[in-house]
């Protein structure tokens, strides 16, 4: 009798353990993660932002270093050619619109990356 009942006792202690080991079941949301769904548009979107910036940032700051040239009109007549003054004026107006977008790449790089380096930290959490 004791026998069978330790034979019972052990049994019952294998399958406790046996269930005890068994991994929990996790419950499974069928529904949209909406805060993950936003978190990763808005990285994306600043991202994109930050990589046409730096773009326009470059075009800048090749057209600051070498401006384009005063358009000039190959069809004008010899009396209606503009001044060399005007010329000048022109590759002067081209460099300040350059610099002007320079400042304005920045101001952009400026504000999209902080936003974008604030929503991917939120996604690791």
């Amino acid at each position: 009798m004791k026998t069978a009942k330790k034979a019972a006792t052990k049994t019952v202690k294998k399958t406790a353990t046996k269930t005890a080991k068994a991994p929990a079941v996790q419950p499974q949301s069928d529904g949209i993660d909406w805060r993950s769904l936003y978190l990763y548009a808005v990285c994306l979107i600043t991202l994109l932002v930050v990589l046409f910036s730096t773009v326009s940032l470059i075009n800048a700051i090749m057209n600051s270093i070498f401006p384009n040239p005063a358009y000039i009109d190959v069809y004008a007549k010899p009396e209606n050619a503009p001044s060399p003054a005007l010329l000048a004026q022109q590759e002067r107006d081209n460099q300040i619109q350059a610099i002007k977008s320079i400042f304005s790449s920045f101001i952009t790089i400026a504000v999209a990356a902080p936003l974008y380096l604030y929503h991917w930290r939120q996604t690791k959490k």
